[in-house]
Protein backbone atom coordinates (compact mmCIF):
# COMPACT_ATOMS: atom_id res chain seq x y z
CA UNK A 1 0.00 0.00 0.00
CA UNK A 2 2.82 2.38 0.87
CA UNK A 3 4.54 1.58 -2.43
CA UNK A 4 1.35 2.23 -4.43
CA UNK A 5 0.70 5.48 -2.56
CA UNK A 6 4.23 6.74 -3.26
CA UNK A 7 4.12 5.56 -6.86
CA UNK A 8 0.80 7.30 -7.49
CA UNK A 9 2.14 10.55 -6.05
CA UNK A 10 5.39 10.36 -8.06
CA UNK A 11 3.49 9.70 -11.30
CA UNK A 12 0.89 12.41 -10.66
CA UNK A 13 3.48 15.21 -10.41
CA UNK A 14 4.96 14.99 -13.95
CA UNK A 15 1.61 13.96 -15.42
CA UNK A 16 -0.08 17.08 -14.04
CA UNK A 17 2.65 19.22 -15.61
CA UNK A 18 2.28 17.45 -18.97
CA UNK A 19 -1.51 17.87 -19.01
CA UNK A 20 -1.45 21.44 -17.72
CA UNK A 21 1.20 22.85 -20.04
CA UNK A 22 -0.13 20.90 -23.03
CA UNK A 23 -3.47 22.65 -22.48
CA UNK A 24 -1.79 26.05 -22.17
CA UNK A 25 0.02 25.48 -25.47
CA UNK A 26 -3.32 25.40 -27.29
CA UNK A 27 -3.81 29.11 -26.68
CA UNK A 28 -3.36 31.23 -29.80
CA UNK A 29 -2.22 34.19 -27.68
CA UNK A 30 1.06 32.57 -26.67
CA UNK A 31 4.30 34.08 -27.92
CA UNK A 32 6.84 31.88 -29.64
CA UNK A 33 9.09 32.11 -26.57
CA UNK A 34 6.31 31.04 -24.21
CA UNK A 35 5.34 28.16 -26.49
CA UNK A 36 8.96 26.97 -26.60
CA UNK A 37 9.23 27.23 -22.81
CA UNK A 38 6.03 25.23 -22.25
CA UNK A 39 7.12 22.65 -24.80
CA UNK A 40 10.43 22.19 -22.96
CA UNK A 41 8.54 21.65 -19.68
CA UNK A 42 6.32 19.01 -21.31
CA UNK A 43 9.33 17.20 -22.79
CA UNK A 44 11.24 17.33 -19.48
CA UNK A 45 8.32 15.93 -17.50
CA UNK A 46 7.64 13.29 -20.16
CA UNK A 47 11.24 12.08 -19.82
CA UNK A 48 10.89 12.10 -16.02
CA UNK A 49 7.69 10.05 -16.24
CA UNK A 50 9.28 7.55 -18.63
CA UNK A 51 12.28 7.14 -16.31
CA UNK A 52 9.97 6.62 -13.35
CA UNK A 53 7.90 3.98 -15.14
CA UNK A 54 11.04 2.16 -16.33
CA UNK A 55 12.37 2.19 -12.76
CA UNK A 56 9.07 0.85 -11.39
CA UNK A 57 9.06 -1.96 -13.97
CA UNK A 58 12.71 -2.73 -13.17
CA UNK A 59 12.25 -2.97 -9.41
CA UNK A 60 9.04 -4.96 -9.81
CA UNK A 61 10.75 -7.44 -12.17
CA UNK A 62 13.77 -7.71 -9.88
CA UNK A 63 11.67 -8.44 -6.82
CA UNK A 64 9.60 -11.02 -8.72
CA UNK A 65 12.74 -12.65 -10.11
CA UNK A 66 11.67 -12.03 -13.70
CA UNK A 67 14.79 -10.21 -14.92
CA UNK A 68 17.26 -12.48 -16.69
CA UNK A 69 20.94 -11.80 -16.22
CA UNK A 70 23.19 -12.27 -19.23
CA UNK A 71 26.74 -13.03 -18.16
CA UNK A 72 29.79 -12.56 -20.34
CA UNK A 73 33.49 -11.80 -19.89
CA UNK A 74 33.86 -8.01 -19.91
CA UNK A 75 36.78 -5.59 -19.70
CA UNK A 76 35.58 -3.59 -16.70
CA UNK A 77 38.21 -0.83 -16.68
CA UNK A 78 37.23 0.14 -20.21
CA UNK A 79 33.55 0.01 -19.24
CA UNK A 80 34.19 2.33 -16.28
CA UNK A 81 36.08 4.81 -18.47
CA UNK A 82 33.20 4.86 -20.96
CA UNK A 83 30.54 5.36 -18.26
CA UNK A 84 32.57 8.16 -16.66
CA UNK A 85 32.70 9.95 -20.02
CA UNK A 86 29.00 9.45 -20.79
CA UNK A 87 27.94 10.82 -17.38
CA UNK A 88 30.40 13.75 -17.41
CA UNK A 89 27.67 16.14 -18.60
CA UNK A 90 25.74 15.57 -15.36
CA UNK A 91 28.56 17.06 -13.25
CA UNK A 92 28.15 20.62 -12.05
CA UNK A 93 30.62 23.25 -13.38
CA UNK A 94 34.06 22.97 -11.81
CA UNK A 95 33.57 19.45 -10.44
CA UNK A 96 36.26 16.99 -11.56
CA UNK A 97 35.31 13.44 -12.47
CA UNK A 98 38.05 10.80 -12.64
CA UNK A 99 38.76 7.09 -12.55
CA UNK A 100 41.13 5.53 -10.02
CA UNK A 101 42.23 1.96 -10.73
CA UNK A 102 45.54 0.22 -10.05
CA UNK A 103 45.33 -1.88 -13.23
CA UNK A 104 44.93 -0.85 -16.87
CA UNK A 105 42.75 -3.80 -17.78
CA UNK A 106 40.77 -6.50 -16.03
CA UNK A 107 38.31 -9.12 -17.33
CA UNK A 108 35.30 -9.92 -15.15
CA UNK A 109 32.41 -12.23 -15.93
CA UNK A 110 29.26 -10.24 -15.18
CA UNK A 111 26.11 -8.73 -16.70
CA UNK A 112 27.53 -5.61 -18.36
CA UNK A 113 24.13 -3.93 -18.77
CA UNK A 114 23.28 -4.26 -15.08
CA UNK A 115 26.80 -3.28 -13.97
CA UNK A 116 26.52 -0.15 -16.11
CA UNK A 117 23.09 0.61 -14.64
CA UNK A 118 24.48 0.56 -11.08
CA UNK A 119 27.48 2.75 -11.94
CA UNK A 120 25.33 5.29 -13.81
CA UNK A 121 22.92 5.47 -10.86
CA UNK A 122 25.73 6.12 -8.39
CA UNK A 123 27.58 8.63 -10.59
CA UNK A 124 24.47 10.67 -11.47
CA UNK A 125 23.43 10.71 -7.81
CA UNK A 126 26.86 12.00 -6.82
CA UNK A 127 26.69 14.67 -9.54
CA UNK A 128 23.37 16.01 -8.20
CA UNK A 129 24.78 16.75 -4.77
CA UNK A 130 28.39 17.72 -5.52
CA UNK A 131 28.76 21.42 -6.32
CA UNK A 132 32.53 21.59 -5.91
CA UNK A 133 35.49 19.26 -5.59
CA UNK A 134 35.50 15.87 -7.26
CA UNK A 135 33.68 12.64 -8.03
CA UNK A 136 35.96 9.60 -8.13
CA UNK A 137 35.01 6.24 -9.62
CA UNK A 138 37.23 3.62 -8.03
CA UNK A 139 37.91 0.02 -9.05
CA UNK A 140 39.91 -2.30 -6.79
CA UNK A 141 40.72 -5.94 -7.51
CA UNK A 142 40.59 -7.94 -4.26
CA UNK A 143 41.89 -11.50 -4.89
CA UNK A 144 41.91 -12.35 -1.17
CA UNK A 145 38.17 -11.68 -0.96
CA UNK A 146 37.57 -13.17 -4.41
CA UNK A 147 35.81 -9.99 -5.53
CA UNK A 148 36.04 -6.63 -7.30
CA UNK A 149 35.25 -3.50 -5.28
CA UNK A 150 33.64 -0.57 -7.10
CA UNK A 151 33.17 2.80 -5.41
CA UNK A 152 31.92 6.32 -6.15
CA UNK A 153 33.31 8.97 -3.82
CA UNK A 154 32.08 12.57 -3.85
CA UNK A 155 32.83 15.77 -1.96
CA UNK A 156 29.17 16.64 -1.44
CA UNK A 157 27.29 17.50 1.77
CA UNK A 158 27.33 13.96 3.17
CA UNK A 159 24.51 11.92 4.69
CA UNK A 160 23.52 11.86 8.39
CA UNK A 161 24.39 8.55 10.06
CA UNK A 162 20.76 7.82 11.00
CA UNK A 163 19.68 8.25 7.37
CA UNK A 164 22.31 6.08 5.69
CA UNK A 165 20.35 2.82 5.77
CA UNK A 166 17.08 4.51 4.77
CA UNK A 167 18.38 5.83 1.44
CA UNK A 168 18.23 2.33 -0.05
CA UNK A 169 14.47 2.22 0.55
CA UNK A 170 12.13 2.74 -2.38
CA UNK A 171 11.13 6.39 -2.98
CA UNK A 172 13.28 7.46 -0.03
CA UNK A 173 14.57 11.04 -0.24
CA UNK A 174 16.35 12.90 2.53
CA UNK A 175 14.62 15.86 4.17
CA UNK A 176 15.06 18.96 2.06
CA UNK A 177 16.12 17.03 -1.04
CA UNK A 178 14.50 18.82 -3.97
CA UNK A 179 16.78 17.26 -6.58
CA UNK A 180 15.24 15.65 -9.64
CA UNK A 181 14.95 11.88 -9.39
CA UNK A 182 12.56 8.99 -8.85
CA UNK A 183 13.87 7.83 -5.47
CA UNK A 184 14.24 4.31 -6.89
CA UNK A 185 17.81 4.30 -8.22
CA UNK A 186 19.50 3.06 -5.03
CA UNK A 187 16.78 0.49 -4.35
CA UNK A 188 17.20 -0.88 -7.88
CA UNK A 189 21.00 -0.90 -7.51
CA UNK A 190 20.72 -2.78 -4.23
CA UNK A 191 18.47 -5.42 -5.82
CA UNK A 192 20.81 -5.84 -8.82
CA UNK A 193 23.89 -6.22 -6.60
CA UNK A 194 22.04 -8.80 -4.52
CA UNK A 195 21.16 -10.78 -7.67
CA UNK A 196 24.81 -10.59 -8.76
CA UNK A 197 25.78 -12.09 -5.36
CA UNK A 198 27.56 -8.95 -4.20
CA UNK A 199 27.17 -6.41 -1.38
CA UNK A 200 26.42 -2.68 -1.44
CA UNK A 201 26.75 0.07 1.15
CA UNK A 202 27.62 3.66 1.92
CA UNK A 203 30.11 5.50 4.12
CA UNK A 204 29.54 9.19 4.69
CA UNK A 205 30.41 12.16 6.88
CA UNK A 206 28.46 15.40 7.02
CA UNK A 207 30.17 18.23 5.12
CA UNK A 208 32.89 15.83 3.92
CA UNK A 209 31.17 13.72 1.27
CA UNK A 210 30.05 10.17 0.68
CA UNK A 211 31.37 6.92 -0.74
CA UNK A 212 28.89 4.46 -2.22
CA UNK A 213 30.48 1.06 -2.81
CA UNK A 214 29.53 -2.37 -4.04
CA UNK A 215 31.33 -5.65 -4.62
CA UNK A 216 30.97 -8.26 -7.35
CA UNK A 217 32.43 -11.76 -6.96
CA UNK A 218 34.78 -13.40 -9.43
CA UNK A 219 33.03 -15.86 -11.71
CA UNK A 220 34.22 -18.23 -14.39
CA UNK A 221 32.41 -19.70 -17.38
CA UNK A 222 32.44 -23.23 -18.74
CA UNK A 223 32.20 -24.20 -22.40
CA UNK A 224 28.39 -24.04 -22.26
CA UNK A 225 28.49 -20.46 -20.85
CA UNK A 226 26.92 -21.40 -17.56
CA UNK A 227 27.99 -19.43 -14.53
CA UNK A 228 29.23 -20.84 -11.27
CA UNK A 229 31.32 -19.39 -8.43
Amino acid sequence: SAFLANMSNEIRTPLNAIVGFSSLMQSEELSQEERAEYCAIVVNNSEMLLTLLNDILDISSLECGKIRFNYSAEEIVQICQHILMTTAHTCQPGVEGRLECAVDSYMLTTDVHRLSQILINLLTNAAKFTSEGSIVLGVEICPEQNEVLFSVTDTGPGIPLDKQEMIFNRFEKLDGNKKKGTGLGLAISQNIVKELKGEIGVESQLSKGSTFWFTLPFYKMDAHRSIFP
